[in-house]
């Protein structure tokens, strides 16, 4: 279970405090294990900054994390990716690119263990890494010796989201992941999404400025604005929304606008 009590964070912009940014404001949020949780916002309303405080990329001003039993505020961010991944919106972010799809992968795998790059790209594990890529359906497992530089967006997205499970995490953080994919290719990333958390159990919090995939993957969906979040709906009541629900929603509870993105998506 992942626990937020009370977490606060300002950013201060300048010495003048007027001009202080609050960006969370008292979150207290309950995720429980398995859960899939998608959250929505407008532009800077905090869920970017949520799953930066999770991860440990910024400190919280007050409140507390826990993720069962560990206190995450006392594990630098080094530290968290023991239990924790996390897939960026650029699809570059998840790999590098002067490096072969299997070394990637064997980078991956090696994260945490006393192994040596070449043992993690053996023979064996090669055709471990080809068992995983073929339900992907793209083709992957026949490129393991070309450089990540030469994938498309989809599919650079689509072995970062796959490395994302190696070692089986606790939680998985999606920060916008399919925003900079066409929508035939975010699709497919986001069906390999929910095929991956349905058969892994594991713990997944999804940021999405769309509103259909808010609505269509996971079994929890968290609205947030000015550093709060302002409405929740779980299980049935989630499968019951539509896009016009979240629009009256927000157009009722937000202090700001939606943003274009949102509702272009």
């Amino acid at each position: 279970m992942l626990t937020l009590n009370n977490i606060h964070k300002t950013f201060m912009l300048d010495n003048n405090p007027k001009n202080d940014r609050y960006a969370l404001k008292g979150i207290n949020l309950r995720i429980n294990d398995g859960d899939f949780v998608t959250i929505i916002g407008s532009n800077g309303s905090g869920k970017s900054t949520l799953l930066n405080v999770i991860a440990g990329k910024i400190v919280p001003d007050l409140g507390e994390i826990r993720l069962d039993d560990i206190n995450l505020l006392k594990l630098k961010e080094h530290k968290r990716a023991a239990y924790i991944s996390r897939v960026f919106q650029d699809p570059k972010q998840g790999s590098v690119s002067e490096m072969s799809l299997s070394q990637n992968l064997a980078l991956a795998f090696s994260r945490g263990k006393h192994l040596n790059l070449k043992w993690s790209d053996s023979r064996k594990k090669r055709e471990d890494y080809k068992k995983m890529l073929a339900p992907l359906g793209l083709g992957l497992e026949n490129r393991l010796d070309e450089r990540m530089e030469a994938f498309s967006g989809g599919e650079r997205q689509s072995v970062t989201l796959l490395m994302a499970t190696f070692n089986n995490p606790k939680l998985i953080l999606l920060d916008e992941h399919t925003a900079a994919l066409d929508p035939k290719t975010a699709k497919t990333v986001m069906d390999f999404t929910e095929k991956i958390v349905d058969e892994m159990q594991v713990t997944t919090i999804m940021v999405t400025h769309n509103m259909k995939d808010a609505i269509r993957y996971g079994n929890r969906l968290i609205m947030m604005d000015e550093g709060k979040i302002i409405f929740e709906a779980s299980g049935e009541e989630k499968k019951r929304l539509t896009v016009a629900d979240l629009l009256e929603k927000f157009n009722s509870l937000a202090t700001k606008e939606m943003s274009d993105t949102m509702l272009l998506a």
